[in-house]
């Protein structure tokens, strides 16, 4: 089946809710830019979408695939709808809705990431260490829940 009668037997891809595409700017302006750029990318919280015969299917990144098993930019996918690991080398001319590609990111993860990192920096941390001087030096006390020190 060729890839033009998957895609009008399968359709466009449809983001889920509360998720967005990965804009292709951001993959590379080349072959050689998306190797590197997938390369180096952080999946944690992103997957991959792909078509096949029975539909598009969501993946999480396992590993990049080493000289020995497969071709520079291979990568290894699990799909967990067929619990599978399935190779791919993806090609950035095949990238988008109407294609064969896609990675998307939950949107909601990012902004709980985000939250998250803003809580455990800054101020939030001398709350639960308070350094008090003697004669220059300074010494860490713990703080308890009523406010006293350790």
């Amino acid at each position: 089946m060729s890839e033009e009668d998957i895609l009008s037997q399968v359709g466009l891809f449809q983001v889920p809710q509360h998720h967005e595409i990965i804009p292709p700017s951001i993959l590379g302006s080349d072959q050689q830019n998306l190797e590197k750029n997938i390369s180096d990318f952080k999946w944690a919280g992103h997957r991959l979408a792909h078509i096949f015969a029975d539909g598009w299917s969501m993946a999480s990144h396992k590993r990049k695939m080493t000289l020995l098993e497969a071709p520079t930019g291979t990568l290894l996918f699990y799909y967990k709808n067929n619990k599978q690991e399935i190779v791919h080398t993806l090609l950035l001319e095949e990238y988008g809705l109407s294609k064969k590609w896609v990675i998307i990111v939950d949107k909601r993860q990012d902004k709980i990431a985000a939250s998250t990192q803003a809580e455990t920096s800054g101020s939030s941390a001398q709350d639960r260490y308070c350094a008090r001087g003697s004669g220059g030096v300074g010494v860490a006390k713990k703080r308890r829940g009523n406010g006293d020190e350790d």
